[in-house]
Formats: structure tokens, sequence, C-alpha cells
């Protein structure tokens, strides 16, 4: 009976951390997805001279999406900080930007 009391805890415990995710959870994710739309339109769009290989373009997406998520995590850690110290008037700012913190313009 208590081992199923603490697998419940622990499901719950789980459930609660994954619903109150803040920007160093969800920056990476959203910028796995959006990143390679912010550096493609930041760019003229020829994807590094990849040309017409399809191959080429999956893995300029793939690398340009790990750009995104790791510029995500470093920006989420940042973003949660100033929302911690207070820095930060709106802690949700620039969610969906991984280049861009809770303070950034």
């Amino acid at each position: 009976m208590c081992r199923l009391r603490t697998r419940a805890f622990g499901l719950v415990l789980a459930l609660l951390l994954l619903a109150t995710g803040g920007c160093t959870l969800v920056k990476p994710v959203t910028g796995a997805i959006v990143g390679p739309f912010v550096i493609l339109g930041s760019s003229n769009g020829n994807l590094c001279g990849c040309g017409c290989d399809g191959r080429a373009v999956l893995v300029a997406l793939a690398a340009m999406s790990a750009v995104g998520a790791c510029v995500g995590l470093v920006t989420g850690i940042i973003s949660d900080v100033q929302a911690l110290d207070g820095t930060a008037e709106d802690p949700t700012a620039n969610w969906w930007d991984p280049l861009k913190t809770n303070t950034s313009n």
C-alpha cells in the first residue's frame, strides 16, 4: 500500500512539474521548433549554399534546430534568473523567440 502511495505521489509531482515549466524548460523546445524560422528570417534563405540536395537541406534544418535549442536553453536560464530577481516585469515576455530574454526589446 505504501508503494502505491509513493508512486501516486511521484506521478502527481511529475505532472505538476511539467505543468509549471519555466523558460528553462520551454525555450529549448520552442527554440528547436522556431530556430530555423528565426535563422532563415534573418538570412537570404540560401541554406548555406546547399542547393537542391534534400539531405543537405535536412542536415541544415537539423543544425538550425540544434542551435535554436541551445540558444533557447541559455536565454531560458537567463530569463528565469531575471524573473526570480525581479528584473523582468513580464516573466513570459519573448518566450517564443529563442534569441531574446525577458528584458530584451
